[in-house]
């Protein structure tokens, strides 16, 4: 009977106890806490790699049973047939022989600063009483226990906003009492560190959350005695934050670091890994199927999968082997999780040069740019360009070639990874055209234009709605290029205006096929025409052609169907020739 897929379980020791499949990736805990001697580590990868299951099997190998401290019979059975129990050496010294702090910010994600400062509380409260036994410690002094109660016993008193001098003294002062207790420097782990900042930075209430969460952090990570070792996840490093100001032994393990192969294929699927788990539940008749749609990423130099969407596909294809009419498909199963808005935020503020680079993107070319090592998210409200880039390919978006670094300014070659996420670039890039209150505004005002007979408003319009635009519509090498701007008018006209009654595109009228026909919710009876024609030369008379545009209208009888109509009282057409990112308007009303 094959094992369990564990869709959405992050915990280690669930997973083994539900006989679930598991990656055996057990090698990296020797790796992160033996080999590597840095007091602090920060592990930067993409959401969906396996950061949360990670760090929970540090803590589950790692952390001492406090009632029976030295019997470590729960990791030789959560353990078992895992690599890392083959290193005797390791596991005296490591097993089971530390207090461990492991905490999660990945929920203090409130729209305003209360909501998540309440939810900043609700972990530190959870995080002291998983330490309940500290209250009577026979070696904590009276005021440290007092101390210690306030925040394990009330769950209103830390959540309380009224004592944000606690939550910041909360981390570090419990890494004391623990060490106090033990007699141990206690491990520290902090998942997905970096949520309640780009959150914050998110939602305008930057400011007062870096004043929790910097010293909340850093009390906790600098010049601490009672500190043993520290690992944090998250997307990226902050800067400028203050977390990480002076710490002097700090390894910051980025998407980008090529220092330690045994680092960078320690979080995510490698290619063998994958096709192991595709050979177990016999799926390894789609290995390509699987990576033309979530391979491609690059740790360093090593070639990772991530593993949400391999487990994800196995999951949702493996009954299906051998049954007959099942169709076995890759679909998208990081869209919905990601959670990071920034293609969409960013979309109104680049300018014409970085469309024509998503636009490459998108049809399946590299871009080269400078990529920042980190970043204040703090900053981002500026809607600086790099800032992009960057962001994209450290939340999994874009991806890097490993041997294009050009050290002289920091530049990097960037692409899509795969095509799961050039999928997911085309459904923000359709959200921010349909949604972003700029576009919308501006595609209305170029529907009324076309209503009215108003030439110039339309042309002024589709001028400044070019500017922005990335095509997110497929088109053959070969195709006509009046392909693009087809698409491009069929993109905002679907999803723009709430001013259209109805839209054609490629209607057969008269003798031909009229490329689109639109008519009006609110003018009743009222008919637009639109040819549109494309030429690449900048030197061109665009007038004239959108002349012809219009000659052919009338020659090829496209209106005489709707001018023969009682029903309709208004017939408008309209040439359009684009040149690149712009276009120029001719109108004629035919009725």
């Amino acid at each position: 009977m094959l094992k369990s897929i564990g869709i959405g379980s992050e915990l280690f020791h669930k997973l083994i106890e539900n006989d679930c499949y598991y990656v055996d990736k057990t090698p990296f805990i020797k790796t992160v806490f033996k080999d590597n001697k840095a007091d602090v580590m920060l592990i930067t990868r993409p959401r969906r790699f396996g950061k949360t299951l990670t760090m929970s099997t540090f803590y589950d190998f790692l952390a001492l049973n406090p009632e029976n401290p030295g019997d470590v019979s729960r990791q030789k059975k959560w353990f078992k047939d895992t690599k890392i129990l083959e290193d005797k050496e390791f596991c005296r010294e490591y097993m089971g022989k530390f207090p461990v702090i492991f905490i999660s910010l990945k929920a203090v994600s409130g729209s305003d600063f209360e909501g998540a400062y309440d939810q900043l509380g609700c972990v530190v409260f959870g995080m002291y009483n998983s330490f309940s036994y500290l209250a009577e410690s026979p070696k904590l002094n009276d005021a440290e226990k007092e101390i210690f109660k306030k925040i394990a016993s009330d769950n209103n008193f830390i959540r309380n906003i009224e004592n944000k001098n606690k939550i910041k003294d909360s981390l570090g002062n419990l890494l004391m009492f623990l060490y106090k207790h033990h007699g141990v420097k206690p491990v520290l782990l902090i998942d997905e560190y970096d949520v309640p900042i780009a959150k914050a930075a998110h939602n305008d209430y930057y400011r007062e959350m870096i004043d929790i969460i910097s010293p909340f952090l850093g009390n906790a990570l600098k010049t601490n005695l009672y500190l043993g070792r520290a690992v944090l996840t998250g997307c990226l490093r902050a800067t400028k934050e203050s977390i990480f100001t002076g710490l002097n032994n700090l390894l910051v393990c980025s998407v980008l670091d090529s220092s330690d192969d045994d680092i960078s294929q320690g979080v995510g699927f490698t290619k063998e890994e994958s096709e192991e788990v595709l050979s177990y539940y016999g799926l390894s008749d789609y290995y390509e199927e699987v990576r033309n749609n979530y391979d491609g990423y690059h740790f360093g130099e090593i070639h990772m999968y991530c593993p949400w969407d391999v487990m994800s596909f196995c999951y949702a294809n493996y009954r299906k082997v051998g049954a007959e009419n099942k169709i076995i498909t890759a679909d998208n199963y990081w869209i919905n999780t990601s959670g990071n808005e920034v293609i969409e935020e960013f979309m109104g503020f680049i300018e014409l040069e970085d469309v024509d680079r998503m636009q490459n993107l998108l049809d399946g070319k590299s871009i080269t740019t400078e990529v920042r090592t980190s970043l204040c998210y703090g900053d981002l409200q500026e809607h600086n360009i790099t800032d992009f880039w960057t962001l994209l390919l450290y939340t999994g978006y874009l991806t890097f070639e490993p041997h294009s670094h050009s050290t002289e300014n920091d530049e990097y070659s960037l692409y899509i990874p795969n095509e799961e996420i050039r999928k997911c670039f085309k459904s923000k890039i359709l959200n921010f055209f349909k949604n972003n209150s700029i576009m919308k505004n501006s595609t209305n005002k170029l529907v009324k234009g076309l209503f009215d007979g108003d030439t110039k408003t339309v042309e002024n319009n589709l001028n400044g709605l070019l500017a922005k635009y990335v095509s997110i519509r497929d088109f053959s090498v070969n195709a006509p290029k009046e392909n693009y701007y087809h698409g491009f008018m069929n993109g905002l006209l679907v999803n723009g205006t709430s001013l259209l009654q109805e839209q054609k595109s490629n209607f057969e009228s008269g003798n031909g096929y009229i490329d689109l026909t639109l008519k009006s919710a609110r003018n009743i009876g009222v008919i637009v025409i639109l040819e549109l024609k494309q030429t690449s030369d900048e030197n061109e008379d665009k007038a004239l052609i959108a002349q012809d545009a219009i000659e052919q209208i009338l020659t090829k009888k496209y209106a005489d169907p709707y001018i023969k109509r009682n029903d309709i009282r208004s017939v408008l057409a309209y040439g359009i020739c684009f040149c690149k990112k712009e276009c120029t308007v001719v109108g004629k009303k035919l009725k």
